[in-house]
Order: C-alpha cells, then sequence, then structure tokens
C-alpha cells in the first residue's frame, strides 16, 4: 500500500541573510514543486530557535525521493541552498501513519 511521505527539513540562514532574502525564494521554490510528479503540500515556519523548518508532503517515498533529487540540481533549489548554512541542515522523509483533514483545508488547497 502507498503511504503518503513528510519530508522535513530544518536549517539555518547562513549569517547576514535575512527573511527578505529567503522570502524572494518562495514563489521559486512553490513552483517547482507544484510541477513535480506526487506533491500534495508545502509550509514553511521558523521555530523561537531560529531553525526553519520547511514540511513538504508527497504522495509516497518514491516521489519525495525524486523530486529531491531534482531539487538539487534546479534553479530553484539553487537560490535556496545558497542562503542555507549547509552545516545545520537536518532532511528526514518518513511514511505518514495516520491522516485527517478537514474540508476547509481541501477547500483551501485548491
Amino acid at each position: 500500500m502507498e503511504k503518503t511521505t513528510v519530508e522535513m527539513v530544518s536549517y539555518r540562514l547562513k549569517d547576514g541573510v535575512t527573511e527578505t532574502d529567503l522570502n524572494a525564494t518562495h514563489d521559486q521554490v512553490n513552483n517547482f514543486l507544484k510541477a513535480q510528479d506526487g506533491f500534495y503540500y508545502r509550509s514553511l515556519s521558523q521555530g523561537k530557535n531560529g531553525l526553519w523548518y520547511d514540511l513538504v508532503f508527497w504522495q509516497n517515498m518514491e516521489c519525495a525521493k525524486a523530486a529531491g533529487d531534482a531539487f538539487m540540481k534546479s534553479p530553484a533549489g539553487q537560490s535556496l541552498i545558497a542562503l542555507t548554512d549547509m552545516e545545520s541542515v537536518n532532511m528526514q522523509h518518513m511514511e505518514v501513519a495516520t491522516e485527517a483533514m478537514t474540508g476547509n483545508c481541501e477547500e483551501a488547497a485548491m
């Protein structure tokens, strides 16, 4: 059975990089993701610890890994990587154990 997969990447920005710099990558990164097979949803947030948490939901592990490989080579990926302190990056792929979604969430995604 195919399982939804969550990709969770946490990272810090390089010294001197601002949130405005990061915001400038959002459209390019989001458009890249939307064009990938099996993409469901992305959210980016910052914790009180200063780390950024990029969560991406995929149809399955195969789609997540294929998109990850393509992202690293893409202009969208390179734009984000250029701002990222690569020593701080922690990337995980996890198969979802259970899911729930409201109708409001489904409508918002459209």
